[in-house]
């Protein structure tokens, strides 16, 4: 039994002199070594960074500007043709009375401004011819000159026995407004001073190109003082604008026979 027990301790010191077995040593699993990404696959590629186009910026087109409104002249009344009364005395006769077609109260104002200043010729016309007598005014009609936007309306009443009368209208296109008088000077840089100056000029020039060989009697100085007095151009003096552009006004020229004065459209400026 000793023998035995000897044995065991001395195979039990070879043991553990020769490292086989230690019993201070747990036994442990061998370790597992995980491969490193880089030892097992290569990486892979990184796919490239694209950049998304920039949307492109669409510019509204702009508005186109709105067209304006044309401005027309139409005949509100018309009326022609040959009369003869019961003596066979023959004239040929228009009558026509004009209105403007624009937006705005100055426009329907005017409109009928016109048809009630012209529309008592007209009236006295048709009546001649209804009643068969002679046709005392045989004309009843309107001419327009356009400058820019200024639109100037002439109308002009003619009779048998040679008189005429005049009625004028200034319109802007651009406004739709009625150009006063005193709009239309400063368009021609005037004050309404300067303007009457001007016509008086005007009217002595008249007085001499057109009767200086008749005699300067009482008469001549009666009709020249009335002409030129600047009451002439404020009471009764109307101003438009012709074709070429020119500041014409229609005034009494105060007359050496017939009638006491004649309407006479003058070049102011």
């Amino acid at each position: 039994m000793k023998k035995t027990l000897c044995l065991v301790l001395l195979l039990s010191v070879l043991l553990s002199a020769c490292g086989l077995f230690s019993p201070s040593q747990p036994i442990s699993a061998p370790s597992v070594v995980t491969p490193s990404p880089a030892a097992s696959s290569p990486s892979p590629v990184p796919e490239p960074t694209v950049t998304p186009a920039p949307e492109p910026t669409v510019t509204a087109e702009p508005e186109p500007p709105a067209t304006p409104e044309p401005v027309v002249i139409y005949d509100a009344l018309y009326e022609a043709g040959t009369y003869s009364d019961g003596f066979n005395n023959t004239w040929n006769y228009v009558l026509r009375i004009p209105a403007i077609q624009a937006s705005g109260t100055d426009a329907t104002r005017l409109n009928q401004e016109l048809f009630s200043a012209l529309y008592p010729d007209v009236k006295s016309a048709k009546d001649a011819m209804e009643e068969g007598t002679s046709l005392g005014i045989c004309q009843v009609d309107y001419k327009i000159s356009i400058n820019g936007q200024l639109i100037s309306i002439v109308c002009e009443t003619d009779t048998d026995w040679g008189f005429e009368s005049y009625y004028t209208v200034n319109f802007d296109a651009s406004s739709k407004t009625e150009v006063t008088d005193e709009q239309l000077l400063q368009r021609f840089g005037m004050t309404k001073e300067q303007f009457l100056e001007q016509a008086v000029q005007v009217m002595r020039q008249h007085f001499e190109q057109n009767y200086a060989q008749i005699d300067h009697d009482q008469m001549y100085w009666d009709r020249y003082n009335k002409s030129v007095a600047k009451e002439n151009f404020t009471s009764d003096c109307q101003l438009f604008v012709n074709d070429g552009g020119q500041l014409c006004m229609i005034v009494k020229l105060y007359s050496l026979a017939g009638a006491d004065y004649y309407y006479h459209i003058f070049v102011v400026k």
